[in-house]
């Protein structure tokens, strides 16, 4: 599976001089009308790397995590590209073309994102709020913008075709939401947490290498554009049977993630909770630990173990060690007893191509009940 980033060659970056514009891009898509979308950014990474991104704020573009991270394709410890490695443009209809230039002063990454899993999403925080108006993320009770079978706009100045040339002019193209239980049957294992997929069972239209991190568009019920996911990656591109991923950008995890550090990237949720009422003084509520009132069985499974060969998961409760799992295996079962909560330690020991062993440590709270 490739992710949708592009590699800038001189060739590549003088297209728009001696080569005529390609007929159509993204993967059967077309040339977007002037000024049409004026907050799709294109984003270039240390001179060398083409990707797309969307302006969601005054100060924020949301771009994919493999473009704006050095994330190494093990151990989640999401590093971003230094800000004065990454020039952005807003409003180009073309790569490098004119445009409102902004300048990225901060980059953010989720904490889970690994190169190899979902959430590939980052952040790229403006040292200045920028002119051009932005598109904001749809909001909850905005699911209908992105609901199985809408037809969604994906923009891009990404290739024209599986390796082909970057097209002189930004493009477009409208997919349908596959639904997450058929988007599976194309690519098992898919985090559908943090990713969806659109595009069309027979192929022809997709997202394509130098899209990553560019903008799915919905609609909300007036007609104006809503952010709902980013291009991610696929197999190929405009393949039958292989849609593109995008990021599930309009989803609570990523959406909410974004939303505490930028609530102006956010639409207002359609059904905003009541008024907590004033309280009346009185006596102060008993705190009760919570406890879990039967056993508990726990699933561990590790996927994607990637450049590296697994040595061992060790599943600790409390610091005891209840379970191990070797090398060639990848799931195993165990029962938390009963009692308070606990928190689980699950530990993945790896070793590198070059002999060098790593550990992943991940922690979390479970309850059995």
């Amino acid at each position: 599976m490739r992710l949708r980033i592009s590699v800038l060659t001189a060739a590549t970056l003088l297209a728009s001089v001696v080569v005529a514009a390609p007929a159509q891009a993204i993967v059967g898509g077309k040339d977007t009308a002037p000024g049409a979308y004026p907050a799709v950014a294109f984003v270039k990474i240390s001179g060398s790397f083409a990707c797309t991104g969307t302006l969601v704020a005054p100060k924020v573009v949301v771009t994919a995590g493999h473009c704006g991270s050095l994330t190494g394709s093990l151990i989640a410890t999401p590093i971003g590209w230094p800000p004065s490695m990454i020039a952005v443009t807003l409003g180009a209809e073309s790569p490098d073309g004119p445009g409102e230039r902004a300048t990225v002063s901060s980059v953010r990454i989720p904490p889970d994102y690994l190169a190899t899993t979902g959430s590939d999403i980052s952040l790229l925080i403006l040292d200045k709020p920028a002119k051009t108006t932005p598109v904001r993320i749809a909001g909850r009770g905005g699911e209908g913008a992105w609901a199985p079978g809408v037809s969604e706009t994906i923009v891009g100045y990404g290739l024209t075709k599986e390796d082909g040339d970057i097209p002189d002019h930004l493009q477009e193209a409208n997919v349908p939401i596959i639904a997450d239980p058929d988007c599976a049957k194309s690519y098992p294992g898919t985090d559908f947490t943090t990713q969806i997929c659109a595009g069309f069972p027979q192929g022809g239209i997709d997202s394509c290498q130098g899209d990553s991190g560019g903008p799915l568009f919905g609609r909300r019920a007036d007609g104006s554009l809503v952010l709902v996911g980013a291009t991610s990656n696929g197999d190929g591109c405009a393949r039958a049977g292989k849609p593109g991923i995008y990021a599930r950008i309009a989803d609570a995890p990523l959406r909410e993630w974004i939303r505490g550090i930028a609530g102006d990237a956010v639409d207002a949720d359609a059904s905003a909770a009541p008024a907590t009422p004033t309280p009346v003084a009185g006596p102060k509520p008993v705190v009760r630990p919570t406890t879990c009132s039967k056993p508990r069985r726990l699933t561990v499974t590790v996927k994607r173990i990637y450049r590296g060969k697994l040595r061992s998961v060790v599943v600790l409760v409390a610091g005891k060690r209840l379970t191990t799992l070797r090398s060639g295996k990848t799931s195993t079962r165990v029962v938390l007893p009963a009692g308070k909560p606990r928190t689980v330690t699950v530990k993945l020991v790896m070793r590198l191509k070059s002999g060098k062993q790593v550990t992943d440590t991940r922690r979390f709270k479970v309850c059995g009940g």
